[in-house]
């Protein structure tokens, strides 16, 4: 597997992590919502899985137009890129010697000032 293919991978990795665990909430609310129709009753709240499938899916979304924001930017070779392997840097966070990005790629830390 090549630096570009993994970073792609990590692109996309939060969005279909929500996405997964919008689904799985989804299901189990839906179960729970229907647990009164064994007794012959009516659900509890009607398409409650339904709603939550939909609204996690279209954040689902956002958040996968935003990472593909940055590697469109990243294809036009505009924003903050690793100097080692020429991939995207991920976002800045603070560490021991100060603020610092890792790449995406290969996984490199990178100083703020040094990028």
């Amino acid at each position: 597997m090549t630096n570009h293919t993994r970073m792609f991978f990590r692109l996309a990795a939060p969005s279909v992590l929500v996405f997964v665990a919008g689904m799985l909430v989804a299901v189990a609310a839906e179960t729970i919502s229907s647990l009164p129709l064994a007794s012959a009753g009516r659900p509890a709240i009607p398409g409650v899985g339904d709603n939550i499938a939909l609204g996690t899916g279209a954040i689902a979304l956002v958040i996968h137009g935003l990472q593909m924001h940055r590697y469109w930017r990243w294809t036009q070779n505009r924003g903050d890129v690793c100097f080692v392997c020429t991939s995207v840097v991920g976002r800045e966070r603070d560490g021991r010697f100060g603020p610092y990005r890792t790449c995406l790629g290969c996984g490199e830390k990178h100083a703020i000032g040094r990028i």
